[in-house]
């Protein structure tokens, strides 16, 4: 790995952290620059911009869609276990953190939900059958997340316990029966 592969996958990675953690608005290109223990000017270099490092962490945060199959069923088994193996720790990059913290930012919101829509949803409605039933299946499961991780209700079983597992199956399933009308 050369050295300007190795600055440029710093800055990303920090920038994944910070950004999909914190949320675009709440981090500064010196906060990445000083956690990837690099001068702030190198992200200009490599990425042109703010904006411009945060479209580079999006490239591949759907990636995982193309695992899926057209089985709801598969769906639901591959669901669980991004959950289960989803980071706990609030400064630790995750999709759904990063939807949760960014998609409603006034500069990169409209962004976000682009490349939600073009890579996540699309594939999800050709699984699910229509856009209706993968956009109530998608808030299913965002509401779960903020159920979990914001709001701390205690109705919500441990992460990685069977019965974690078994309300998360419940919430997805009954989001597929529901009936688009």
């Amino acid at each position: 790995m050369t050295t300007t592969e190795t600055t440029r996958d710093k800055l990303l990675a920090e920038a994944r952290r910070l950004f999909w953690s914190r949320g675009y608005a709440n981090v500064s290109l010196r906060d990445i620059a000083g956690a990837a223990g690099v001068d702030a000017a190198l992200v200009s270099r490599y990425f042109g911009s703010k904006q411009g490092l945060f479209d580079a962490t999006l490239a591949d945060a759907f990636d995982f869609t193309d695992m899926l199959t057209g089985d709801p069923a598969q769906l639901i088994e591959f669901v669980v276990q991004l959950y289960v193996d989803a980071p706990r720790n609030t400064e630790d990059p995750s999709v759904v953190r990063m939807m949760l913290m960014n998609a409603h930012d006034d500069e990169i919101g409209e962004r976000v939900r682009e490349v939600v829509q073009k890579k996540m949803m699309s594939r999800l409605a050709n699984i699910l059958g229509d856009e209706t039933r993968a956009a109530l299946f998608v808030a299913a499961l965002l509401g779960f997340a903020v159920a979990e991780k914001s709001l701390h209700l205690s109705g919500i079983a441990a992460p990685g316990t069977p019965e974690y597992e078994s309300q998360l199956r419940s919430i997805m399933q009954v989001a597929l029966e529901s009936k688009p009308r």
